[in-house]
């Protein structure tokens, strides 16, 4: 938990007396009224920052899916009317509420960008990392921050970590594949991150880290989808197949830990600590339940009597349903989609993009979406016949 989400969560807790964090999430967004315009229009700016920071950042959002989105909706307008300058630590933490439930409005991230633009020498190139990868998950591809990162990690190269590494490359592997960035910018990263690799081994993984690591491998090198660890290799005409080989080690210990994974666990894994290999895993603090239209689908599916399997893990991803053991379905709620305050969709999370690229090259599965937008306008028998035409 982030000291920002704490002190929110504190200053809720205290003003609603209610001390368990989920059952303050829960209890909140029963009491629509008081979140609507004219009931916010009462409070200061610092409260709807703590609104802002505690809907949109706790992990209980995702249980909560349209109803978080909304909530932090209504918050988000009404602070927007009083926006004022903030530290980064705030400015941070809105943004990050904004891409977690994926919501955009220009005015907003742009005065939010200007505020980091102008405080950028004070900040770390964590801090940066951070900072890009909320806009990436709003499909906001900001170059002239995403360069001025790259240039901070090529003058501190040696205090650049692993996981920064990861975090960075990750998100350029991702927008290479959409045409956002160019090869040699993710050379240049690479050559870097390759330096480290050989010069000192890491001995500290997360559940994050790994998953990330896979991604980004599987955005550079497509063709080791799915492909057993001894037959691991680049095509030729790759344009980072020199790079590889110092790559694969990690991929290998990722890969394997994330296929340890459960679906509600975390870990840390530590390499050669005092002479021993020790994994850490624990269970989530948030346990995921299905969202409405998840189990709408799920409901549907077994009254068809068609053979599924929720959370199953397919490459490295849980996937939503497995039918018939080569369909995929993809529950995709409104938090998938990027909106703006209007109710507009723009567009969806650069994310889903790339795993529906990842396990769509296994040629393995046939991967479908189901898109909340369009299912909840369908009567009980159209949703029936959708279903039947995606898996039959």
């Amino acid at each position: 938990m982030s000291r920002a989400l704490f002190v929110s969560k504190n200053y809720l807790s205290k003003k609603f007396n209610i001390k368990q964090p989920n059952e303050l999430y829960k209890q909140l967004l029963k009491n629509i009224h008081l979140f609507q315009a004219d009931e916010l229009q009462k409070i200061s700016s610092d409260e709807l920052i703590h609104y802002i920071i505690f809907f949109g950042t706790h992990p209980e959002r995702r249980n909560q899916g349209e109803r978080a989105k909304k909530i932090t909706l209504e918050c988000l307008k009404q602070y927007k009317k009083k926006m004022t300058k903030n530290s980064y630590e705030i400015n941070s933490q809105i943004l990050l509420s904004l891409s977690n439930v994926l919501l955009y409005d220009d005015q907003m991230v742009q005065e939010l960008v200007q505020q980091v633009d102008e405080d950028k020498e004070t900040l770390s190139v964590k801090d940066m990392i951070k900072f890009q990868h909320c806009l990436y998950k709003l499909n906001i591809h900001n170059e002239k921050l995403s360069n001025y990162v790259l240039d901070k990690f090529l003058k501190q190269k040696e205090q650049v970590d692993y996981l920064e590494y990861i975090h960075d490359l990750h998100i350029r592997s991702n927008l290479l594949q959409m045409g956002l960035v160019d090869e040699k910018v993710i050379l240049t990263l690479l050559k870097g991150f390759q330096a480290k690799l050989n010069s000192t081994q890491n001995s500290y993984y997360t559940s994050k880290s790994c998953f990330q690591y896979c991604q980004l491998m599987y955005n550079l090198y497509p063709e080791i989808i799915e492909k057993p660890f001894f037959d691991l290799k680049p095509n030729d005409d790759n344009i980072f197949a020199e790079q590889f080989k110092d790559l694969m080690q990690d991929y290998v210990i990722s890969k394997q830990l994330v296929d340890r994974k459960k679906f509600y666990q975390s870990f840390e894994y530590y390499l050669n600590f005092q002479n021993m290999n020790v994994l850490k895993a624990k269970e989530d603090a948030i346990l995921r339940s299905l969202t409405e239209l998840e189990q709408n689908v799920q409901d549907l599916l077994n009254q068809l009597n068609y053979q599924n399997s929720r959370a199953h893990r397919v490459l490295i991803y849980d996937v939503d349903y497995l039918v018939k053991d080569n369909i995929i379905l993809t529950c995709n709620d409104p938090v998938h989609f990027v909106e703006d305050f209007d109710g507009k969709i723009l567009t969806i999370n650069p994310n889903h993009v790339m795993q529906s690229r990842h396990l769509s090259a296994t040629n393995k599965y046939k991967v479908f979406d189901i898109n909340y937008h369009e299912w909840i306008n369908l009567t009980e028998q159209q949703k029936i016949d959708k279903l039947k035409s995606l898996i039959d």
